[in-house]
């Protein structure tokens, strides 16, 4: 299949480049805002150390406040560092495939195309995993 693809040479018009220049600055102000998302929630989860440390501690009483707070912290670095990876693959792509579009370079635009598609592979095998976990939590 990838054989024919390759003898395949799409044209990109002034239609197709204009929605692909719309949605790159989505994607870009979509993974820009994540990026922002992320930081501020790691400012907050810092600035309210305390009262984590407290809240954890009165819920469950085996854990101390220190090691509760160092359980959460791992699990939140975790998922900011899925999330910036994904932003990153986002913002990448959204970039590339605009810089591909102005410059009219094939090369330029594939590689944003490549990277839109690691991003919506690891996106979508985060959603299956998430699926899985809810169906899970369910039984």
């Amino acid at each position: 299949m990838e054989e024919n693809l390759s003898g395949l040479e799409l044209q990109v018009d002034q239609s197709a480049s204009k929605n692909l220049l719309g949605a790159a600055r989505w994607a870009k102000f979509l993974s820009v805002a994540g990026f922002i998302c992320m930081a501020l929630l790691i400012i907050c989860f810092v600035a309210a150390q305390g009262l984590i440390s407290n809240a954890l501690s009165q819920l469950v009483p085996a854990i101390t406040a220190e090691e509760g707070y160092g359980i959460i912290l791992v699990i939140i670095l975790v998922a900011a560092i899925i999330v910036c990876l994904l932003m990153y693959f986002l913002f990448r792509g959204s970039v590339l495939i605009k810089r591909g579009i102005e410059t009219k370079s094939q090369e330029t635009f594939n590689n944003g195309l490549a990277s839109l598609k690691a991003y919506f592979i690891m996106y979508g095998f985060f959603a299956i995993l998430g699926v899985i976990a809810n169906l899970v939590s369910l039984l």
